[in-house]
């Protein structure tokens, strides 16, 4: 191998050169050599190897914290923060802060590495991991990453005072620091704390650049933070700062001031500005600002004056110094710039501000000028309208508002001011006719109000047009229409056109709606209403009075008011005429008094005011006639006797006295002299039906039946039915001969019709209606229907009044009217019997008997004079009687005397002795009864008292027993009466009435339904026992009756049914018999006395003429009775029928022979025989 070709190569290098090289190798590594600071990482950008050589070091120096942390720096540097927080992890408890500010950086930079999972919550975690890091624990350069993380996660609070921890340390980057902590208090809202921060970099500054700018965010800072005062001292103070260029900011500085009401600051501020910049508008117009809102408006007119000479104004700045203008008086040149405003803004509520302007200072062309342009783009408003139309008259070209008008209707016909402003306006330029046209547009369009209507009428009255303007008036419903202009006009030209009935509706509207009348419209409505309505003429009338207190008024007043009886007005014109200072003088107001003296029922007083008032007015001829009348209507006959003999004379002269001395005789019963006078009265005025029909009555009286008829019939064949608006007298008189020809329905009907509510037609419909309930006897309307006459003021008769007063028992009334003196005589007697005083009663009938009254009257007080003889009857009777119980018997001799003791006593006594027979009697032998009974009656006011002893004696026993009973007349249809007995003779059986005797009380009532039917009834206790006191038993009664009078008179019949029935309880023990039956029973039992219940229902029918057997004799020959009663006994279940009849005549004078018969088909207790009466009686009247 050493001979070979390999082993014999060239050397390259010698070996002294490879030691060369070896020894330069190591020269070069021992200088460079630097030991292990070679792998610690640098400064510079970090990169894979220096990281990895780094932490190759760190595992060879695992304490050594310094490098650790360049380590973490550079790890989060590069990116890579896993590994970063895994050496933070390492960090020794001495790096607490660093760990803290590590986590809190790798947190927010993972976050920011994920923004999706930015949260509010792990913001809000973020936030507190940060401010739990202690800031001064970690570098400044940690410091500035921990501000700028901070306001990454929106805390630039938490920034902001990092930053301020950055100024305090690094005090050469100190403002660039502050200015970092302002904006980011600014943006954590914190604004006042960087206003602080920039008012202090300005304090600090050294450049008057930054001086502006840190005084330019300052006040930026304290607006922001709500400090307008604050900012606007701060530019204040700084105000040597600025220039001119700083325009913006001297704006805002004045607007801060007056914000803040701080108009010093800011004025200051405007003046330093207007120094700097005098012709500056920017300027002008703060201090036109700041002077408005300072209140200084003649500072800020002079201002906007100066701003309106160098040139055009805004819109804004012509509104403001418009409004300016008004305030401080220049209102003329306010209004100067709302013209210009409108020139460059024709706004709407511009327009009408500067019209409403230009009105107040009486600059009627702009007026015009402006409200034309607004008519023009829209219909105006009523306010509009007629300040356009008033500036047109008050400048003098009412053409030319017609012509406007015509144009501006064409374009908005619905503008319904605008027509009555048209019409206006043609008023004012006297166009009648044009007028009259226009108003007949306007109703076509929209209909006239009530005053229009009236406008419209009086123009076409002025064209003397009176049918069209009532047709205007009159084309509309009036019911509801309460003009007042409406209802005059209205009037006026109805009572031109004659239209009376339309004048008196209008002035009756007028007076409804409280318009005080004229004296044209009094004496108008007076000429209407005496034709149509005197009532209502008389309201004229007392209105008139009222208003022109003089004589001839009221004495028209007066004679109106008596001619209608209006009593109520009439007194209140007699009260306010005797005011007068005259009043004695006034004939009138004497007549007046005398009317009313009388209608109050004071005749006395009457009759002197008539005797006097002739004393004073001896020559007037009214007061003879009205004394008359007087006498007449009040019935006093004896003092017409002596005037009808001393005027005779001086009435053939007078016609006025023809008629009061006709009705003067008649009521004397001198008929023949009356028909002298009425034939006198008729010669010479033959058309009165009041008098022809008066005169009928004095034919009839005289006997002239025939004569009486056929003129009545004349009368109301001639009369006619009265039409509307007739006199009053004429229906009475019409209605009176209807009644007389016996159609008294027919004029109740007519006068229900003809009322109208006048006080005369009132009169005459109560006085018709009141005669037909006479004569259907229904007074149970007639109280009613004096009641509803009082509340009208309508004239009652005494009849109707006595009438009512005897109805009500109303005794006051009753002696009134007898003191009056002003009742007939059949009246009178009647009204005494009522008061109790039945012995007057009687007296005055028969004294009143005479040939001087009416036949009516005589044949009333000879029926009267009857009654009260039946009532109390006088005189003596003997007879013979027989009674049949049926199986008990007795007759005998009877006696009866009766008389009264004085006025108010009376007092009867009744003898008998009457044998008993029968076998009802069982072995009971009573013989011979001889019996008395006296009973004495007084009258008092109300009713009676009456006392009543009784005796009996006969072979079984003897009796002695007393009764009191007391009537109660309640009203005039009702009547109670109480009665109390002890052992009075009891007649509910034969054998009772014979063996025994009651005791007992009750009460019973009488009520008159109507003047033909009464309803009566009873209720009784009875205990009854024999002679010698032992009980038989007791029970009670009860009796109802209804009967109906179907004739009064001539024969008398009347029609009843009833229902009777009682029920005892008999003692179970034996009754004493001294005559026991062979058996050793007792016969006499309870039962055989008294039957212990009985119940009948029965019907009947009486008719009589008279009472044939009363004590006297009430009718002329002969009397007679006819009773017939049929019953059902439903506890004896049988029937039982009875007939009463009797016969008496005259025979020696005033006396009466009767003879009466009586027969029942099963009576009480009758053991089941019929039963019955027999009886002859002579009676004789004695007294009076």
């Amino acid at each position: 191998m050493r001979n070979s070709t390999a082993a014999n190569s060239t050397r390259l290098l010698s070996p002294w050169a490879l030691l060369l090289i070896v020894v330069l190798l190591g020269a070069l590594l021992v200088l460079t050599y630097t030991g292990e600071d070679v792998f610690i990482p640098s400064e510079k950008q970090p990169d894979a190897v220096s990281i990895s050589y780094a932490e190759l070091l760190l595992k060879a120096h695992p304490d050594d914290t310094s490098l650790r942390l360049k380590l973490i720096e550079q790890l989060i540097e590069l990116g890579d923060l896993l590994r970063a927080r895994s050496h933070v992890y390492q960090l020794t408890e001495s790096q607490a802060g660093n760990v803290r500010f590590y986590l809190a950086e790798l947190a927010v930079l993972e976050a920011q590495a994920h923004p999706e999972s930015l949260t509010q919550s792990a913001r809000d975690a973020l936030q507190d991991q940060l401010r739990a890091v202690d800031r001064g624990s970690i570098t400044t350069e940690q410091l500035g990453r921990y501000a700028r993380y901070a306001l990454s996660i929106t805390d630039p609070g938490l920034a902001a005072r990092a930053y301020r921890d950055l100024a305090d340390r690094d005090s050469t980057r100190r403002d660039v620091w502050l200015s970092e902590a302002a904006q980011a208090h600014l943006g954590a809202g914190e604004a006042s704390a960087a206003a602080g921060i920039f008012t202090e970099l300005l304090n600090s500054a050294q450049t008057a650049a930054d001086q502006r700018r840190y005084l330019q965010e300052a006040f930026s800072a304290l607006l922001s933070a709500d400090m307008s005062e604050q900012a606007a001292e701060l530019i204040h103070r700084n105000l040597a700062l600025m220039n001119a260029v700083d325009g913006e900011l001297f704006e805002a500085a004045v607007q801060a001031g007056v914000g803040s009401h701080r108009y010093d600051l800011a004025a200051d501020t405007v003046t330093s500005w207007r120094k700097l910049q005098p012709n500056d508008l920017g300027a002008l117009n703060a201090a036109f600002r700041l002077r408005l809102v300072a209140g200084e408006l003649e500072q800020a007119w002079d201002v906007g004056q100066r701003l309106a000479t160098l040139g055009p104004l805004d819109t804004e700045q012509l509104e403001a110094m418009a409004r300016l203008g008004e305030w401080t008086g220049h209102t003329t040149a306010a209004l100067d710039f709302w013209l210009q405003l409108i020139q460059l803004k024709d706004d709407p509520a511009v327009r009408e501000h500067a019209w409403r302007l230009a009105a107040q200072l009486f600059d009627f062309d702009n007026t015009v000028f402006l409200l034309a342009g607004m008519g023009a783009r829209r219909q105006l408003l009523d306010v509009e309208l007629d300040a356009l139309i008033y500036s047109h008259n008050e400048r003098g070209t009412p053409e030319q508002a017609e012509q406007w008008l015509r144009e501006y209707l064409r374009g908005h016909p619905g503008h319904q001011l605008a027509w009555m402003r048209l019409l206006q306006i043609l008023e004012l330029t006297q166009q009648l006719a044009a007028q009259s046209e226009l108003w007949a547009q306007i109703e076509q369009r929209f209909g006239l109000t009530i005053a229009q209507r009236v406008d419209w009428a009086e123009i076409e009255w002025q064209l003397f047009n009176q049918l069209a303007a009532w047709q205007v008036l009159n084309s509309i419903d009036s019911d509801s229409v309460t003009d007042e202009a409406y209802w005059r006009l209205r009037g006026e030209l109805a009572w031109e056109l004659e239209r009376d009935a339309d004048a008196l509706e209008s002035y009756l509207r007028l007076g409804v709606l409280g318009v005080t009348p004229d004296s044209t419209t009094e004496e108008r409505l007076i000429s209407l209403y005496e034709r149509s309505s005197p009532e209502r003429a008389l309201d004229v009338m007392i209105a008139s009075w009222k208003r022109r207190p003089t004589p001839a008024i009221l004495s028209r007043a007066l004679q109106m008011a008596m001619q209608l009886g209006d009593m109520t007005r009439l007194d209140v014109l007699i009260r306010e005429g005797r005011m007068l200072p005259s009043s004695d003088s006034i004939s009138a107001l004497w007549s007046a008094r005398a009317l009313q003296a009388s209608e109050a029922g004071d005749s006395k007083e009457a009759e002197r005011l008539y005797l006097e008032a002739l004393a004073r007015f001896p020559e007037t001829g009214e007061f003879r006639p009205q004394l008359l009348w007087h006498y007449i209507d009040q019935g006093q006959q004896a003092p017409l006797v002596p005037l009808l003999r001393q005027w005779e004379g001086l009435a053939i002269k007078r016609s006025a006295l023809w008629l009061p001395f006709a009705n003067a005789n008649l009521l004397l019963n001198r008929s023949d002299q009356a028909l002298r006078w009425f034939d006198l009265y008729l010669r010479l005025n033959p058309d009165d039906s009041l008098v022809q029909a008066a005169y009928a009555d004095a034919l009839e009286s005289a006997g002239y039946s025939d004569r009486a008829l056929r003129l009545r019939r004349h009368v109301l064949r001639n009369l006619g039915m009265p039409t509307q608006g007739a006199d009053p007298a004429q229906y009475q008189i019409y209605s009176r001969l209807m009644s007389a020809r016996g159609a008294g329905l027919a004029a109740n009907a007519l006068a229900l019709r003809w009322r109208d509510g006048s006080r005369p037609m009132l009169q005459l419909w109560f006085d018709q209606f009141s005669e037909q309930l006479d004569t259907l006897n229904q007074s149970s309307l007639k109280g009613q229907w004096l009641a509803w006459a009082r509340r009208n003021g309508l004239k009652i008769s005494r009849y109707a009044e006595l009438q009512e007063a005897l109805q009500a028992n109303n005794r006051l009334v009753l002696e009134r009217l007898l003191a009056d003196e002003g009742l007939d005589p059949a009246q009178r007697v009647e009204a005494l019997q009522r008061l109790g005083s039945n012995g007057q009663a009687m007296a005055e009938s028969l004294a009143a008997l005479s040939p001087e009254p009416p036949v009516i009257v005589r044949q009333q007080l000879l029926r009267q004079a009857l009654a009260l003889q039946e009532l109390n009857p006088q005189g003596m009777q003997v007879g013979m009687r027989r009674q049949d119980f049926g199986s008990v018997k007795l007759q005998g001799p009877t006696a009866l005397v009766a008389g009264q003791l004085d006025n108010d006593w009376h007092a009867s006594l009744s003898l008998s002795r009457l044998d008993y027979s029968g076998s009802g009697l069982l072995n009971a032998q009573p013989g011979v009864e001889q019996a008395a009974e006296l009973e004495l009656t007084r009258t008092l006011d109300k009713g009676s008292l009456s006392i009543a002893v009784d005796t009996s004696d006969h072979d079984e026993g003897d009796r002695f027993g007393f009764g009191i009973s007391r009537r109660l007349q309640l009203t005039s249809k009702d009547a109670l009466e109480f009665h109390a007995d002890w052992q009075r003779q009891a007649e509910e059986s034969g054998l009772l009435r014979a063996l025994g005797q009651r005791d007992g009380f009750g009460v019973s009532g009488a009520h008159a339904i109507s003047a033909r039917d009464q309803f009566s009834w009873s209720l009784a206790h009875q205990r009854y026992s024999l002679l010698d006191g032992k009980a038989v038993g007791s029970g009670q009664q009860a009796n109802i009756e209804l009967s109906h009078a179907v004739f009064f008179e001539g024969p008398a019949w009347t029609l009843r049914s009833g229902l009777t029935y009682s029920k005892y309880q008999l003692k179970n023990d034996p009754l004493p018999d001294d005559t026991d039956s062979a058996a050793g029973e007792s016969l006499l039992t309870p039962a055989a006395l008294l039957q212990e219940r009985f119940g009948q229902l029965y019907v009947g029918s009486t008719w009589r003429r008279g009472f044939p057997g009363a004590l006297n004799r009430g009718t002329a020959q002969f009397s007679w009775l006819l009773d017939v009663q049929a019953g059902w006994q439903w506890t004896e279940q049988q029937t039982n029928y009875a007939i009463t009849t009797g016969v008496g005549m005259e025979v020696l004078g005033d006396d009466e022979l009767a003879f009466t018969f009586g027969y029942q088909s099963a009576p009480r207790n009758g053991d089941g025989e019929p039963g019955g009466t027999l009886g002859v009686t002579y009676s004789a009247r004695f007294g009076r």
